[in-house]
């Protein structure tokens, strides 16, 4: 509905959330809006100001938005709307091998060296996500567990700012999931 508002649409025509305004601003993509705001208003170790170690941060967002997120997606998306109620087991198994790397990422603690970045906040909402979707065992990834309940307690408003946001969304998938097939 909201999104779909000739207001909307003006802003952002592929109709997706989020949408950050800021004067005539208009930026349509979580991870670009992240970087923005931070970068405007908190510069420092969340996103650091030397080249070299912004661009692996970016390299961490574009591996969650093109590898992790893209294949938890792949398995929950099709759920959510409707149009199957299980995940194929090659989709499944896709996402074990990014949840893999993932895992290997947070070794040391954080997603990328010895601190938190921004990469560490994106990586938490896709985690929390598919947590909270709850059709895979995260069991095997102890790193992401170790890491996941580390994060929840040092992001600031964790709880209402995207916990309340995953538990939603597994509510939605979980109503079309059929639990069988887990």
């Amino acid at each position: 509905g909201a999104t779909r508002t000739p207001e909307y649409l003006s802003m952002n025509p592929q109709h997706t959330v989020p949408v950050l305004t800021d004067g005539n601003l208009v930026i349509t993509e979580s991870r670009a809006a992240m970087t923005y705001l931070v970068s405007q208003h908190k510069p420092g170790q969340l996103y650091p100001a030397c080249a070299k170690k912004r661009s692996q941060i970016d390299q961490r967002l574009y591996f969650n938005i093109g590898t992790f997120y893209q294949r938890m997606g792949d398995c929950v998306y099709p759920v959510c709307f409707g149009k199957t109620k299980t995940v194929p087991e090659e989709k499944k198994e896709a996402l074990k091998e990014a949840l893999m790397w993932t895992n290997q990422m947070v070794s040391c603690g954080y997603v990328l060296g010895n601190s938190m970045t921004i990469a560490d906040v994106d990586f938490l909402a896709t985690y929390s996500t598919l947590e909270a979707c709850d059709f895979i065992d995260l069991a095997p990834y102890k790193n992401l567990k170790v890491w996941a309940a580390r994060m929840k307690q040092q992001i600031p408003k964790y709880a209402e700012n995207c916990g309340k946001g995953a538990a939603g969304f597994g509510d939605w998938f979980n109503g079309n999931y059929s639990k069988g097939q887990k």
